[in-house]
């Protein structure tokens, strides 16, 4: 009789964690592939993105999305600018479920790179609902395409050794992901972790090897400055303004490519990322789907 109930109890224990593990499997959304493709990448940027005055001129209040709507010739654009949030219940997120019903696209692009999401209703309180999350889970519920609207690491980091030394591009990559995860307690464990990872591209392979280094390079370019490793943000120091203004730059004008090509293609086509994105692009992208100039824009 206890053999018995062993056995049974075995096998409900089997069958549990199949069902788990099917659960999990099932739930899985894999990261957005780049969107990589000649004909995007020769499209010529007529305009500029907004400057951060005229952003902020526009920045919408509370939890007021920024969206943009493009109808072309070919294809059109919904492109939702959000406030971010985690929050399943904030208000954005049946917003951008109506509006993805309504504009019903073919194509999908979120925030972020090549990251995954266990999409589940189970995970759902541990992970709460970022927009790439919700993106990841209407795209593969409805069966269309899904992009990352983010250039290549290897890319953005190509266009940043052009204009400056190799170390101080590591330091800017390795720095700010440190800030934003240790949020000033020094953690030199994790800075090793985020050194690795970082300067494991071409043109920053072996730059900086070492926490010990990375003190070095910032001791060398920014003495007067306290220590990197007890800091929550970037230090307002004219390099990391110059280099962070190129970094969101080179994004901005792949993220318009990207989303110009896939209109001119005949997609409807739906992103969703932060709001300063949309309102930077918004006259580079009208004027590459030759849409009329944004009301702030001359004409």
């Amino acid at each position: 009789m206890v053999r018995r109930w062993s056995i049974r109890i075995a096998l409900g224990a089997a069958i549990v964690l199949a069902a788990c593990a099917s659960y999990a499997a099932l739930s899985y959304s894999p990261g957005a592939e780049h969107y990589d493709s000649p004909s995007a990448a020769a499209i010529e940027l007529s305009a500029g993105l907004r400057s951060w005055p005229e952003h902020d001129a526009l920045y919408p209040p509370q939890t007021d999305p920024y969206v943009l709507k493009i109808e072309h010739a070919r294809g059109a654009l919904l492109y939702y600018g959000a406030k971010h949030s985690r929050d399943p219940n904030y208000p954005q997120r049946s917003d951008i479920e109506k509006r993805w019903q309504a504009f019903k696209p073919t194509v999908a692009l979120c925030e972020g790179r090549s990251r995954g999401f266990m999409i589940g209703v189970l995970f759902e309180p541990f992970t709460g609902l970022p927009e790439p999350m919700l993106v990841h889970r209407l795209a593969r519920r409805d069966n269309i395409p899904l992009f990352s609207l983010e250039p290549s690491y290897e890319s953005e980091v190509a266009e940043l050794l052009a204009q400056w030394p190799a170390e101080l591009v590591a330091l800017f990559f390795t720095t700010r992901v440190y800030w934003s995860e240790s949020q000033g307690h020094p953690d030199d464990g994790l800075a090793t972790k985020l050194l690795a990872r970082r300067t494991d591209v071409d043109g920053l392979r072996r730059v900086i090897a070492s926490t010990e280094q990375l003190d070095q390079v910032w001791n060398k370019h920014f003495p007067d400055l306290a220590s990197w490793r007890s800091r929550k943000t970037e230090p307002k120091h004219v390099f990391f303004g110059q280099v962070g203004d190129a970094s969101r730059e080179v994004r901005g004008e792949h993220m318009v490519r990207t989303l110009a090509d896939l209109v001119r293609k005949g997609e409807r086509v739906m992103a969703v990322v932060g709001c300063s994105h949309v309102i930077r692009q918004e006259p580079m992208l009208r004027a590459a789907l030759d849409a009329p100039p944004a009301p702030d824009q001359p004409q």
